[in-house]
């Protein structure tokens, strides 16, 4: 396993924005765990979700990265069979140039300035990653929630490129009440006294605004029955009436708290509205045009009681691969994690990632 290493990228020649614009310098921050075969037939890129980073695992085990308990040798994210490499998405705050980065045309973070992205860029960037490594093909793509959107373009963008590609708890369409989630999310932010259009790096942060946002973000991470199990009614011994009365409110609040500790408010509000933009039809005729260059074959795994991206949703996508003559296996299953089971049910996912990676059905 080697460290977070980092390149600079589209120096000479601009990167083109999807929406409008061009952007560089790029700097990646990426990390690599396994082993590269001699004929470099083993590698799977990571895509990681909305608010991950380039290490989902630490070797260091006082330290968690967020797919900890899936990475190793002889689990589902196998080491000793596979070379990982996962890097931070465009438009992040973990390595990868994003809005607090330094615009070299001002000197000064890009806050406001920082242009408005969509998966494909980041699926683009991601390429021109692998092209400087030297990377020619891949054994698959994996990824969940914003991850599976990024593996679904993978096999749209660069057919040819992919033997498998993996998505955990992903649609090809946010639908319209997740949209409505994360307006109320930004708007939380948006509308923080210290958000100051963006611009807010020589001042204090939209922290009020940010935490309430991923308080909000939590609840449709989990589920009813997760909550009530975990905190039913209870309430704490000296709690606040307006504040945190509940045990469930008082978890919220340090989750809300604990999310300022690793994330940047314009970057959650520009990942949440590529997330809300991505539509796999986008530069082509139509879905089906878009979705029948894939050549890859396809795992689909849904949660039944993803209360984000839901089973019907899930279903549709289904649908939509299968008119369009996709090479797919779908599995579905009920967990008491919800949407967050990609990152904690091992158990549940086990069989299928790795049958997935292989390419099996």
């Amino acid at each position: 396993m080697s460290s977070v290493q980092n390149v600079v990228l589209f120096q000479d020649n601009p990167l083109p924005l999807v929406l409008g614009g061009e952007i560089s310098p790029i700097n990646v921050a990426y990390q690599t765990y396994g082993t590269l075969n001699t004929d470099k037939s083993n590698i799977v890129l990571i895509c990681h979700a909305l608010t991950g980073d380039a290490q989902p695992y630490f070797s260091d085990k006082e330290k968690n990265g967020w797919w900890q308990n899936f990475m190793g040798d002889g689990l589902a994210l196998d080491t000793s069979r596979y070379f990982f490499i996962c890097s931070n998405v465009l438009g992040g705050c973990k390595g990868t140039t994003g809005p607090a980065s330094v615009n070299p045309k001002t000197g000064k973070p890009y806050g406001s300035q920082f242009p408005n992205i969509t998966v494909q860029d980041i699926v683009h960037v991601q390429k021109a990653l692998l092209d400087h490594l030297g990377i020619t093909h891949l054994k698959a793509v994996i990824g969940g929630s914003f991850g599976g959107m990024q593996a679904t373009q993978w096999g749209i963008e660069y057919p040819d490129f992919v033997d498998n590609i993996v998505n955990l708890c992903s649609s090809l369409f946010f639908s319209a009440e997740a949209i409505g989630f994360n307006h109320v999310m930004r708007q939380a932010v948006i509308n923080d006294p210290n958000f100051n259009g963006g611009d807010y790096y020589e001042g204090a942060p939209p922290e009020q605004g940010l935490s309430i946002a991923r308080m909000l973000g939590m609840l449709t991470y989990r589920t009813d029955v997760q909550l009530a199990k975990a905190f039913g009614r209870a309430t704490k011994s000296e709690g606040d009436f307006w504040g945190d009365y509940f045990q469930v409110e008082s978890y919220l609040t340090y989750q809300g708290k604990k999310f300022l500790e690793r994330f940047d408010a314009n970057s959650y509000l520009h990942l949440l509205r590529a997330l809300d933009m991505y539509d796999p039809s986008l530069g082509y005729s139509d879905i089906q045009t878009a979705l029948s260059r894939i050549k890859a074959h396809y795992t689909l795994i849904s949660v039944t009681t993803d209360q984000l991206f839901k089973s019907t949703d899930l279903h549709k996508t289904k649908q939509l691969l299968e008119q369009s003559n996709v090479s797919l296996v779908f599995h579905e299953f009920l967990s008491v994690y919800g949407h967050d089971a990609f990152l904690v049910d091992y158990d549940g996912f086990d069989k299928w990632i790795c049958e997935g990676l292989a390419g099996k059905n």
